[in-house]
């Protein structure tokens, strides 16, 4: 018997070569200057602005978000004419005890975090099932069931690796349980069609 994935919810990660050591003193330079942040859904953690896409120090995590984003979009059977655009991207500072509230992304297509440093027990991310029906009524699961079966997905974070979701996929980061800061870049993504590429 053939077994029909339907409906999936798309989710992509890749590993990259990047030195992070002048974006991690970037964010801990912006957090002496603003110690507060910007609350979101962090607690005890502290979360930038929106906009390090304007800092040359994240100009080239910016180009690779855009260069890996347009692969996701070839995946998502974009048409040709869609590119990616960047709407805002942030650093998060999750010192020991401090975690993400449950949360989506909301006035985006893609959302996605590059991990800088995540010190092991420092959290991991977990999915929620979107369909809040398919738990009504469900068979006791394996200890190990297949990912595409499960209700919520933990993914242990890897520093380098970049990741993309959603925006619409209910997210949260679990509590930092390590003696160290959890350090990630989270961006937003759009979509720009050849007609406005140069506005």
């Amino acid at each position: 018997m053939e077994l029909y994935q339907l409906f999936i919810t798309p989710f992509f990660k890749t590993k990259l070569k990047m030195d992070n050591t002048a974006m991690i003193k970037k964010l801990y330079d912006l957090k002496e200057e603003n110690k507060k942040g910007t609350p979101r859904s962090n607690v005890g953690g502290w979360h930038s602005g929106l906009d390090l896409y304007k800092l040359s120090e994240f100009k080239d995590i910016t180009v690779s978000i855009l260069e890996h984003a347009k692969e996701c979009f070839g995946h998502l059977d974009a048409a040709e004419d869609m590119h990616p655009k960047l709407e805002a991207l942030w650093g998060i500072i999750n010192p020991p005890g401090s975690r993400n509230n449950v949360h989506t992304h909301p006035a985006s297509f893609l959302s996605g975090v590059y991990y800088m440093k995540v010190p092991d027990k420092s959290g991991q991310i977990t999915f929620l099932d979107p369909r809040p029906q398919a738990e009504i009524l469900d068979v006791f699961k394996k200890d190990d069931p297949n990912i595409s079966l499960a209700h919520s997905v933990d993914l242990p974070p890897e520093e380098n690796s970049l990741i993309f979701f959603p925006s619409w996929l209910q997210h949260q980061v679990m509590t930092n349980l390590s003696k160290e800061d959890r350090i990630v870049l989270s961006f937003n993504l759009m979509w720009i069609g050849d007609d406005n590429a140069d506005n």
